[in-house]
């Protein structure tokens, strides 16, 4: 059974959140812990621990979860999944030429960021035992969550012009470096729907 705040229509407030102009970042974040099953790329036994603002030598990460998983190989090893946090507020892309787009400021400080963090933690020992991590391997990309549909591009495109750079702009991004690295870029949209769908 779901906490209370989440019976009050955890859509109809995500949805006023990602709708407003000021940056809503942190009152977003505590949504996620009602949808920790989209931030664990793997099937969940159970879940182990889970933290906001980390602190590390790089700074603080947004967003930590570990879960006992159920892995390929039959094993149930604890991983953490590592996750950095922008406002639906914030572009994903912005316009660089009329038929190419490039990663806004705020995408490009998210992927820093991650890197960091998640090199900080897979070389921490103290922080690897609260999260009940056996081996620095099961230190994991999470990936980001950044902006909205109305801010997948900064850039005076028509809509269907726009539609398209984005996801020419996403899929090589995915190609090329998120695909890779096992990172995940979602929308607070997706939350929102996720919501909409638990209904």
């Amino acid at each position: 059974m779901r906490d209370s705040p989440m019976e009050n229509l955890p859509y109809q407030q995500l949805s006023q959140l990602i709708k407003a102009d000021a940056n809503k970042e942190h009152e977003c974040r505590e949504y996620l812990q009602y949808a920790k099953e989209l931030l664990v790329n793997a099937p969940v036994i159970n879940y182990v621990y889970l933290e906001t603002e980390r602190r590390s030598h790089a700074g603080n990460s947004d967003y930590i979860v570990s879960a006992k998983i159920l892995d390929e190989g039959g094993l149930e090893p604890v991983r953490v999944y590592v996750w950095e946090l922008k406002a639906p507020q914030c572009y994903l892309f912005e316009e660089d030429t009329r038929n190419r787009l490039r990663p806004s400021k705020d995408l490009i400080n998210a992927e820093n960021q991650l890197f960091y963090y998640l090199d900080d933690l897979k070389g921490n020992d103290q922080a690897r035992h609260e999260f009940g991590i056996t081996h620095p391997h099961n230190v994991c990309f999470g990936g980001i969550i950044i902006g909205c549909r109305r801010r997948w591009v900064r850039g005076n495109f028509d809509e269907n012009k726009r539609n398209k750079l984005y996801e020419r702009a996403l899929m090589i991004r995915r190609e090329y470096m998120y695909d890779r690295l096992g990172m995940r870029l979602m929308t607070w949209d997706y939350i929102l729907d996720h919501f909409k769908q638990q209904q």
